[in-house]
């Protein structure tokens, strides 16, 4: 793959950023360390934009290690390796065959300097995998990076901005650091496009960093995340020959695979047809029970989409059972079913008679299933004229 190159040197060379010699060095000590390894460890999500859902949770662990410095100068030797993980239940999100959906940097290879009153940092490194399992190498030089000193301590914050052209149209980013040496912390927010798993379009992906100056001072997880699947993580490279046999390895036609284990549980296209199917016969013939048990615990149902939801196996409103008590005939018939991902779309047709009355109205909708890995409703959202039909009837 192509050598990527962004950023540049854009100020102008008299501009002040608030850097000397102290503030310098200052920032080397914060992000990169003194000599020996550093760490920071990440946690955050993955918003879609412009509403706000929720993709993913994300956690990162950055490695870093000063390799030297003098009183202009400094370069480092880093690592980083971004997990993505179920919002809801924090298990890392895979591909259909067991690939953790990550986002690895092997190795990055910093330099910085001091020009005047400026900070300029130029960076090389391998990134992926991307969309075809390649990784590829970017270097980006960034001179927008500002030093300020507040209640006893110094913040830093710089943005790095990058656009590129791909096979599958512009990738686009720009990502905002904030830093204190007072706690060690730093916070990341970026916008851009989405990362591929998660479809096409533009997201923001928010997370915050605490240092961490020793390996074994890492959450207990996170080690044990690194020592199963990733224990090149454990700490940055060494020197300058570990990054040119990383480069021969990961830039090669085979580069290695990202972590993996036991593939995903999930259900066919058939088998979530199946369950839907089986939600329409119930209700065709009030098996109030059998339909019950299609469902999760926790399901949720809007009935119609625009009412609040309800908790189908709430006791306290027995919503299927007084829908059998006043239709004498709930009838939906599936016309047709369209399923993608872990749901299905269904567009019905419905005959409703009330136990009261002797007249059949026909009416028409859409229901949404969520049906999860153990085959059971977790949702569903209907698209129907309720207040029609109960005018109707």
């Amino acid at each position: 793959m192509e050598t990527v190159t962004l950023g540049g040197e854009t100020s102008a060379v008299d501009a002040d950023h608030g850097f000397n010699r102290e503030t310098f060095k200052e920032f080397i000590s914060f992000d990169v360390g003194d000599g020996e390894p550093i760490y920071y460890h990440s946690v955050g999500k993955l918003y879609r934009q412009p509403g706000g859902e929720v993709i993913a949770g994300v956690e990162a662990l950055v490695s870093n290690r000063l390799v030297k410095i003098d009183d202009d100068s400094a370069e480092a030797i880093c690592r980083t390796i971004v997990i993505y993980r179920d919002p809801d239940t924090g298990e890392i999100l895979q591909e259909d065959d067991g690939r953790h959906i990550i986002r690895e940097y092997p190795y990055i290879k910093a330099n910085f300097e001091l020009k005047d009153r400026r900070l300029v940092i130029h960076t090389e490194g391998l990134s992926g995998p991307h969309q075809n399992g390649h990784y590829g190498m970017a270097k980006v030089s960034n001179d927008k990076v500002y030093a300020q000193k507040s209640g006893g301590c110094t913040f830093f914050y710089w943005t790095l901005y990058g656009e590129v052209e791909t096979p599958i149209g512009k990738v686009w980013f720009n990502e905002a650091y904030n830093g204190s040496t007072d706690p060690d912390v730093m916070v990341m927010n970026r916008y851009g496009t989405l990362p591929a798993f998660a479809g096409m379009g533009d997201g923001f992906m928010q997370t915050t960093a605490a240092r961490i100056n020793s390996y074994a001072d890492l959450p207990e997880h996170m080690r044990e995340y690194v020592e199963e699947f990733a224990p090149s993580h454990s700490a940055p490279p060494v020197d300058d020959a570990e990054i040119e046999n990383l480069k021969e390895r990961y830039l090669g036609d085979q580069p290695p695979l990202a972590p993996k284990s036991a593939a995903p549980k999930k259900l066919s296209t058939e088998e979530i047809a199946a369950v839907a199917g089986q939600y329409f016969s119930c209700l065709r013939n009030m098996e109030v029970d059998e339909l019950l048990e299609l469902f999760s615990d926790d399901a949720l149902s809007w009935d119609p989409v625009g009412t609040p939801p309800m908790l189908v196996k709430d006791k306290s409103t027995n919503y299927f059972r007084a829908l059998s008590s006043i239709f004498e005939k709930m009838s939906l018939t599936e016309d047709d079913i369209f399923v993608a991902g872990d749901e299905a779309a269904i567009r019905w047709t419905g005959v409703a008679k009330l136990r009261s009355k002797q007249e059949e109205i026909s009416f028409e909708g859409i229901s949404v299933f969520t049906v999860n890995p153990d085959g059971l409703i977790s949702s569903v959202r209907s698209y129907w004229d309720k207040k029609g039909l109960m005018s109707s009837l």
